[in-house]
């Protein structure tokens, strides 16, 4: 499978389990002993398939479904060269009564026959700094909101 179909295959399994919450679906993307970085992040290593995932799952449930939406898009189209992908997102996150949290960032892959092997998320120092900011200021509405 070519670069470009298992990163689409992964992205579009992600979104289904935002959606339905069934994660078991990304395994199939994942190496057995992928790594995964989010680089500058409160938590920055995960390694293996399952830590992944559940790192994903909590991700999504701590944060995401906590807003009253969440809007992902690519910045930029991916850039494939040889085993290596990556890509430029943004997202947006609305609150009703505070203003949207726009994060932007960079995701790198390194797919090797067909599987992911390694995941960098990186968000831009801006936004870091936004997030910071908007949780300072607004993060305390968010405790025990399950929107989504």
């Amino acid at each position: 499978m070519e670069v470009i179909e298992v990163f689409k295959g992964f992205a579009a399994d992600f979104e289904l389990c935002v959606a339905d919450d069934n994660w078991s679906r990304l395994a199939k993307w994942l190496a057995e002993d992928a790594i995964y970085l989010n680089v500058g992040g409160p938590d920055p290593r995960f390694e293996g398939r399952d830590a992944i995932i559940n790192y994903l799952r909590e991700d999504v449930m701590n944060l995401d479904r906590r807003f009253d939406s969440r809007r992902l898009e690519a910045i930029t189209e991916p850039q494939v060269e040889g085993s290596q992908l990556s890509r430029r997102w943004r997202v947006t996150y609305t609150f009703a009564g505070t203003p949207d949290l726009v994060v932007e960032g960079e995701a790198r892959y390194l797919i090797v026959d067909g599987l992911i092997r390694r995941v960098e998320e990186e968000a831009t120092p801006k936004s870091l700094q936004a997030v910071g900011a908007w949780m300072a200021q607004y993060g305390e509405r968010l405790q025990g909101s399950s929107a989504s």
